[in-house]
């Protein structure tokens, strides 16, 4: 039977599976039905499950017959807290999460690409591990995982594949790119330190409120000044706080906001930027100002050229020509997937999930947004593809 053939007799359930999950969604760190729901599936697959000592997530591991490489499929798993509005039979139970983000999607097409690929363990010339990562929205999921010891688990990972929805292309299909993916991204919390007082005296005060507007205009200046015109950056102010009064100036600001980067020395320098404007600007009006950034950091997604390749050419066997697309620009938006990317190469797809509904096309982390469930045949085909022509000697 060919793989694709194998694919689509596993739709039903892996549609059936999806529906559950997308009713029962769990948000990050408290993933604990969903972790017992895919440790049963694996289970019943007969897949391995690794030991992580983590409260949520799993790790299992596919044994092939030779000693070749060990090619990682990293998905996620938590749900976001959103409200959903889709109106489906199948919508959310739990009020005010829901699985807008599609990684119910992603689970089930992991499950089901570890069931194929246990069934043909013995035609594997190396080792498939399997990670089912919790935390992935609030981003402390993938160092958690790697801190649990995942990359020093033998047989170590050589590269780590996987997959995103992505309402912005066509069901069937998939879009990707060779090297920078995703934007890094960079949380950071500004702290402008004045003297507080009386607003009738400002001459008396250092007004940190004047200090944070003429800060903010600054650091745009990372963008267009700092920064390498080729290699995008964005930054923005997302949350500024002061005293809640009428008649006097406050002694303090905090401003929350947030850096991406699509290349990692941009990144770096970009940092320093940050720091040096912030004390510069607020030093010559008086005002202290500190930066502090985030443990929820982030580095860009820079796929590897040859899984990449691999990956295009799977995805022509497996679904026909005409399936790819290749993104002209990478996308701003940032995933802990780049964590892995620091252990081994490899490379994240965006799994298409768009039909002709509107509703399908609004957007990730948008409680109206419907996934088109075609994909998870899609997902599934590239994957074992992937996987059995790296490990089978080029062979589907």
């Amino acid at each position: 039977m060919k793989l694709m053939d194998e694919v689509m007799l596993q739709e039903k359930r892996m549609i059936a599976d999806r529906r559950y999950l997308h009713e029962n969604p769990e948000l990050s760190n408290q993933e604990y039905h969903t972790t017992e729901f895919i440790r049963k599936r694996l289970q019943e697959f007969g897949v391995e499950i690794e030991n992580l000592n983590l409260k949520t997530g799993v790790s299992a591991l596919i044994r092939g017959k030779g000693n070749g490489k060990t090619i990682c499929i990293r998905h996620d798993i938590d749900a976001l807290p959103i409200q959903e509005q889709t109106g489906l039979d199948f919508s959310s139970k739990n009020e005010g999460v829901s699985h807008s983000c599609g990684h119910d999607i992603h689970i089930v097409t992991a499950l089901y690409s570890a069931k194929i690929l246990q069934q043909h363990k013995d035609e594997l010339n190396g080792n498939v591990r399997i990670v089912f990562q919790p935390a992935e929205e609030n981003v402390t999921g993938a160092k958690a995982v790697i801190a649990a010891g995942l990359m020093q688990k033998e047989p170590l990972n050589d590269i780590v594949v996987g997959l995103h929805t992505h309402p912005q292309t066509p069901v069937g299909k998939i879009c990707l790119k060779k090297g920078p993916m995703e934007a890094g991204n960079d949380y950071f919390k500004i702290t402008v330190k004045g003297k507080c007082g009386h607003a009738a005296y400002p001459h008396n005060c250092v007004d940190p409120i004047v200090v944070s507007a003429y800060l903010i205009t600054s650091l745009q200046t990372i963008v267009s000044r700092e920064n390498m015109a080729v290699h995008p950056t964005v930054v923005t102010i997302a949350s500024i706080h002061a005293r809640k009064t009428y008649n006097s100036i406050p002694g303090e600001v905090v401003m929350l906001g947030s850096m991406r980067s699509l290349y990692q020395d941009s990144r770096e320098h970009n940092l320093e930027a940050l720091r040096r404007i912030t004390k510069s600007v607020c030093e010559s009006m008086r005002a202290e100002g500190t930066v502090e950034i985030a443990d929820a950091s982030l580095p860009p997604i820079t796929n590897d050229s040859q899984v990449v390749n691999d990956l295009i050419q799977v995805a022509d066997e497996m679904l026909g020509k005409g399936h790819v697309l290749e993104f002209e620009q990478p996308s701003m938006g940032s995933d802990d997937f780049s964590v892995f990317l620091n252990y081994s190469k490899g490379a994240q797809f965006f799994l298409g999930t768009a039909n002709e509904s509107v509703n399908s096309k609004l957007g990730l982390h948008n409680g109206k947004n419907i996934f088109d469930e075609k994909s998870l045949v899609t997902g599934v085909a590239v994957l074992t593809g992937y996987v059995m022509k790296s490990l089978r000697g080029g062979k589907l």
